[in-house]
């Protein structure tokens, strides 16, 4: 059974990390969004393409070979369908490092991992009614 905070989104995951694409998943799942994933960035702005609509894209920044959240969101943006999908750094970077970065490169939001649950789903929620998260998430879910 879903709680109904994200019935009907659609979530695209950018995540390395099996362990973690599973964890991040399974709380979306469970607040009602469906969910896209890859695991690879070079093709990922390719890959979201295809599953058009996506309401929300959640992209790691440290990516394999070399690839990282910045050179995805770079490829995103210059899709013209896609260029509007709020994007949000979902990272175990460091944040005094990483957010201005984040910031400056059109993600809408940054959430540090270890995620919790309520506040993940809070700051989700907040980013798809077209607000912004930088550290903490917002009270209003």
């Amino acid at each position: 059974m879903s709680i109904p905070i994200l019935d009907g989104k659609k979530i695209f995951v950018l995540e390395d990390d099996v362990n973690n694409l599973a964890i991040i998943s399974s709380m979306l799942r469970r607040y009602g969004a469906t969910i896209f994933f890859d695991t690879w960035g070079v093709e990922t702005a390719r890959t979201i393409k295809a599953f058009m609509p996506i309401d929300i894209i959640l992209l790691d920044l440290m990516l394999p070979n070399n690839v990282t959240g910045y050179d995805v969101i770079k490829a995103i943006q210059a899709i013209p369908e896609l260029a509007n999908i709020p994007i949000v750094a979902v990272t175990a970077s460091d944040p005094d490092r990483e957010m201005k970065k984040a910031k400056d490169s059109g993600f809408r939001g940054y959430i540090s991992k270890p995620i919790r649950t309520k506040t993940f789903i809070r700051s989700i929620a907040h980013i798809l009614e077209g607000g912004e998260v930088w550290g903490d998430a917002p009270d209003n879910v």
